[in-house]
């Protein structure tokens, strides 16, 4: 009897890693989409614009599937709820849109794929999970590889602005993954942490709009704006997210971060379909690339403890 119930633990657990890539994975292919996505509201709406009808948007939706999720647990919850919202929502996007005005894509693309390092070292310094060091040869192995993706499927420019705003999404990313896992160990359900983090970050976001918001009631109603922020808002935030931390819950912070990588591959196979940009020798190194720092980062091997 005690057999049996072990191995249906071990069953679930395995199950349960394998969801979480599988999650991951999704997440990742809808993600490296948003860059285009963002890149085409931008030609009608500001940061902010985007910022706050997306997460409004996303917000409401959450709240019509499940009302319940906005009641209050405890301050230290909604405390650790605000600080998600406010890093991984509120100050990574006002980093990354900016960063789409005064830098290409390419660059963006290339510089926020550095975010699971951040997330790496956040947790080796302030948490009990450890990374490995094959997380660190994966990340070296990956950033080639973006870097051969950017090179080679769009133009790279230095842009000190643009560039800064990126690494400020990176490192502000790393924050948002540290407060979902003390959200967590409060066991506090995938969907509050989404939908509270939503809340606080449309209000976060308030003191933002007095100078540069306005309602373009008639760009709203343009079809393709529509299908954009249906995109952004729907999939790409109130699915995604909600996704994103039931992965980290059955995976590691550390393990579902390293996907990221997978971000700049998508974003060139997009490029080759939807802009009619070529594939070329560098696309398909960095693409190996890439992945195979992905692959590498997931594996065991954990560095000495100091």
């Amino acid at each position: 009897m005690l057999q049996l119930q072990l191995r249906k633990q071990v069953g679930l657990m395995t199950s349960k890693i394998i969801i979480g890539h599988l999650y991951a994975i999704f997440i990742i292919v809808v993600w490296g989409l948003t860059f285009v996505s963002s890149k085409i509201l931008l030609r009608d709406f500001t940061p902010v614009e985007i910022l706050f009808d997306r997460f409004l948007l996303a917000t409401l939706a959450l709240f019509v599937v499940c009302p319940k999720s906005l009641k209050f647990i405890s301050w230290k919850v909604e405390l650790y709820s605000a600080l998600v919202g406010f890093f991984g929502i509120t100050l990574y996007f006002v980093f990354e849109n900016n960063a789409l005005i005064y830098s290409n894509a390419a660059n963006v693309s290339l510089i926020v794929s550095t975010a699971p390092f951040f997330v790496g070292l956040l947790n080796y310094f302030l948490d009990k999970d450890k990374p490995t060091l094959n997380f660190f040869i994966g990340f070296v192995v990956a950033i080639i590889g973006i870097f051969f993706l950017s090179f080679g499927s769009m133009s790279m420019n230095i842009n000190p602005i643009g560039d800064l705003m990126a690494i400020g999404s990176a490192v502000v990313w790393g924050f948002y993954s540290l407060y979902v896992v003390k959200l967590q160990r409060l066991h506090v359900s995938s969907f509050t942490i989404t939908t509270k983090s939503f809340f606080y970050s449309v209000v976060l976001t308030l003191p933002l709009m007095f100078e540069d918001y306005s309602i373009k009631a008639d760009r709203l109603i343009e079809p393709i704006n529509i299908i954009n922020y249906a995109f952004l808002a729907l999939l790409a935030s109130s699915l995604s997210f909600f996704l994103w931390s039931k992965s980290i819950e059955y995976i590691g912070s550390m393990k579902t971060n390293v996907y990221i990588y997978g971000i700049p591959v998508v974003t060139a196979i997009g490029a080759v379909f939807i802009l009619d940009e070529k594939f070329n020798i560098y696309s398909a190194i960095g693409m190996t690339l890439a992945i195979g720092g992905l692959v590498i980062s997931q594996l065991k091997k954990k560095l000495r403890e100091s």
